[in-house]
């Protein structure tokens, strides 16, 4: 499940061809997790694109597999005496996660000419994510380091029946506080998501620079800590399903699956708002020494934005469970099969930005003592 373990830390590489500048058949050459690019979609592509170009897909386990990959890419570039394969990847999905150290390593390289692509058609939201400085964090004045592809949000999912002795049905984070729910739910096991639910709850910012100078922070987090059962990305949803949870928090995209198989789970996305995680396709740095812009051609303007097309919206949904970048405007067609937050959830909804290492220190410090005991 990539996103499991995007978050919770790197695992073991197996390496894809290395990359390099040259592309002696011209294709277009694209680097994805497992499962990102439904073999229907890709042809869907090719029956609309004006270009003749071939595509080629390689796929890895995961997206933590893919920043790992750009890695070894990077670092091979930088050896004179490596041997690099004649085969070029021209673009990486890659989480918003890992923008942060990809830049600062110098791994991938800026867009050029971004304008000429129809941002005007998202929202706004999608340039404030991606224009970041040379360091990775957000900039108002920064380049933009990749194009949106999909995105997914943070959500409760829980088991009616359980709830039915309770003569209520949880709506907000701030539910997870209650009583009746103690030791019967999961939290994400990550400091940033974990916390980022908490400060939602209390109406904070999911980025806040200094949570642990909130009163009410410190004291929810010394109640939260007796009312998680467990904290899991993934097994929550087998505990979930057998009956020894009431309730999990989890992405939408490994949840949403489940509702139309076990009727008796039901999902919601919670008051105020949620955390949005989003896959960008990024260019790889392979000029050693370098980080200057390459210029797109025609056929990867087409790749970039043919995930942003209206039609696009329910195939994306169908084949990979993943929104289209179109869905996070609060502009945008509200769909009954899919669980979204609504216009005004989606204002208050937060990507989980990158924070300057004072701030994460604290949620670090605030992790062990939400843990202490577990």
């Amino acid at each position: 499940m990539d996103r499991r373990r995007l978050l919770i830390g790197l695992t073991a590489l197996a390496t894809l061809p290395v990359a390099c500048q040259s592309n002696p058949d011209d294709a277009l050459r694209l680097a994805a997790a497992k499962g990102g690019v439904s073999p229907q979609m890709l042809k869907n592509f090719k029956a609309t694109s004006s270009n003749t170009v071939p595509v080629r897909v390689t796929t890895r386990s995961s997206l933590v597999d893919l920043f790992q990959q750009l890695q070894q890419w990077h670092q091979s570039a930088s050896d004179s005496e490596a041997n690099v394969s004649d085969q070029s990847i021209d673009w990486v999905a890659l989480s918003d996660y890992w923008l942060l150290p990809a830049i600062a390593q110098k791994l991938i390289t800026p867009l050029q000419k971004y304008d000429e692509l129809p941002w005007d058609t998202l929202s706004p939201d999608w340039l404030t994510l991606l224009r970041r400085d040379e360091q990775g964090f957000l900039a108002s004045s920064g380049a933009i380091w990749g194009t949106p592809y999909r995105w997914e949000h943070l959500m409760m999912v829980y088991d009616r029946r359980a709830f039915a002795q309770f003569g209520w049905k949880p709506t907000s984070w701030a539910d997870l506080l209650r009583p009746e729910l103690q030791q019967r739910f999961s939290l994400p096991d990550h400091p940033r998501l974990a916390l980022g639910i908490l400060l939602k709850a209390l109406n904070y910012s999911a980025n806040d620079l200094d949570p642990a100078a909130h009163a009410d922070v410190m004291a929810a987090v010394d109640t939260l800590r007796s009312q998680v059962k467990v904290y899991a990305t993934s097994t929550y949803l087998q505990a979930l399903i057998i009956g020894d949870l009431a309730l999990g928090v989890g992405w939408s995209r490994d949840i949403q699956p489940l509702l139309s198989r076990y009727r008796y789970l039901e999902a919601v996305a919670p008051l105020p708002g949620t955390l949005l995680s989003a896959d960008v396709w990024v260019r790889p740095n392979v000029q050693p020494g370098s980080n200057d812009s390459q210029a797109v051609r025609p056929v990867e303007q087409q790749w970039l934005t043919y995930w942003w097309q209206p039609d696009v919206v329910e195939s994306l949904w169908v084949l990979s469970q993943a929104l289209s970048p179109r869905l996070l405007s609060p502009r945008a067609e509200q769909t009954a099969a899919i669980v979204l937050p609504s216009a005004e959830q989606l204002q208050q909804s937060e990507f989980v930005e990158p924070l300057p290492p004072s701030a994460i220190a604290s949620y670090d410090e605030l992790w062990r003592q939400l843990r202490r005991g577990k």
